[in-house]
């Protein structure tokens, strides 16, 4: 996928502590209240000066990589609803919410949606934080989440992401220089910068800016950069240019993950008529695995599409037999089975409805992720 360019997840809620949503920052989630009907039992209640909580709630756990002010907005078709958020220490949040130790830091009984809007809740590193919604017996609402986080100093001021790597060894030569970014923001993100060409550029650095000499003008270069909680970006054939005299720079924005993102998984490729994967399909499947392992909390969906070809029913079951081996080749490396499903839409779904040429019935043959 040029740049694997996507991701985010659709969780299933969970009304115990132990199945607690991980979530990240600048994470939007979408999932359902699971109906339940009854009275909350468990500690959480004594948190909140009301007589009973429904056992109809959903839990999300969220630990911030440095303090600063956590947002929680939010969409939902409930007239009111209860939030309880709690500190507890790290590994230790069900522990402490059962024994009563947690700190409240946030309590809003009988609350909604727009009165969270301007709402903000200081939260320290070093924490864990749990996040309760409780809704009324029996509902099954879906509610829409989105968090977001700003760090802070201990003065109070906006923190940036920022990690500047300096590798210029020679300020009288030209210099060049990598910003990732967030897209919409337009700060700066700390991430993972792979560079590989034909000369001495080659190296992996963790960087937000990063700085170094360059002599001469490479061609055919290569520029991969991930960050947690946000879609991988790949550049290939990369040109960086210099004259010998005037330093140079790339601007790399990064999209945070989202679900319901669609990327295509570039240069897939299968034996002909078969869902055998071919050797050369490798370096992008692996990029596809770092993207799991960096971001633990996604799962998505594996599509597979063929061009118009063949019949409706063979061209299904090819599509699909394509997506499962994609699925059996993550498993392998060691991404669990519960994060991956497989689809196959066969002709179904085509980039171009009448193809007139090799370039656009390829384009219709394709695998893409979803994010769920």
């Amino acid at each position: 996928m040029s740049g694997l360019t996507g991701f985010a997840q659709q969780p299933v809620g969970r009304n115990t502590c132990q199945g607690a949503i991980k979530i990240i920052e600048g994470q939007e989630l979408n999932i359902s209240f699971p109906g339940a009907k009854g009275v909350e039992k468990t500690n959480i209640c004594s948190y909140v000066e009301k007589p009973t909580l429904s056992k109809n709630n959903v839990w999300f756990l969220f630990e911030p990589v440095r303090s600063g002010k956590l947002y929680l907005s939010c969409r939902i078709y409930l007239d009111t609803f209860d939030l309880v958020v709690v500190r507890t220490n790290i590994n230790a949040s069900c522990k402490e919410i059962e024994e009563t130790k947690a700190v409240p830091v946030f309590i809003k009984p009988n609350t909604n949606c727009r009165e969270l809007e301007n709402a903000q809740i200081d939260v320290e590193k070093g924490y864990s934080y749990t996040i309760v919604y409780f809704s009324k017996d029996k509902d099954e609402s879906n509610i829409s989440l989105q968090v977001d986080f700003q760090a802070i100093n201990m003065k109070g001021d906006e923190v940036l992401d920022t990690l500047r790597l300096n590798l210029v060894y020679d300020k009288s030569k030209p210099i060049y220089s990598i910003h990732v970014l967030d897209q919409e923001t337009k700060k700066p993100i700390s991430s993972r910068i792979v560079i590989s060409s034909s000369s001495d550029l080659d190296g992996t650095y963790l960087a937000s800016d990063l700085f170094m000499n360059i002599t001469r003008s490479v061609k055919n270069g290569v520029i991969k950069v991930d960050a947690e909680g946000y879609l991988s970006k790949d550049f290939e054939n990369h040109y960086f240019k210099t004259d010998g005299k005037t330093n140079t720079k790339d601007s790399v924005y990064l999209k945070k993950i989202k679900r319901g993102t669609v990327a295509k998984l570039d240069k897939i490729y299968f034996q002909a008529g078969s869902e055998v994967i071919l050797d050369e399909s490798l370096p992008k499947l692996r990029r596809l695995r770092d993207f799991m392992v960096l971001n633990p909390t996604v799962t998505i969906e594996i599509q597979g599409h063929v061009n118009l070809d063949g019949s409706k029913r063979s061209s299904t079951k090819l599509s699909t037999r394509r997506a499962k081996q994609i699925l059996k080749y993550l498993v392998s490396e060691g991404i669990s089975k519960h994060r991956l499903t497989a689809v196959g839409f066969g002709f179904d779904k085509p980039v171009y409805k009448q193809p007139v040429d090799d370039d656009q019935k390829e384009a219709n043959r394709r695998v893409e992720i979803l994010i769920k």
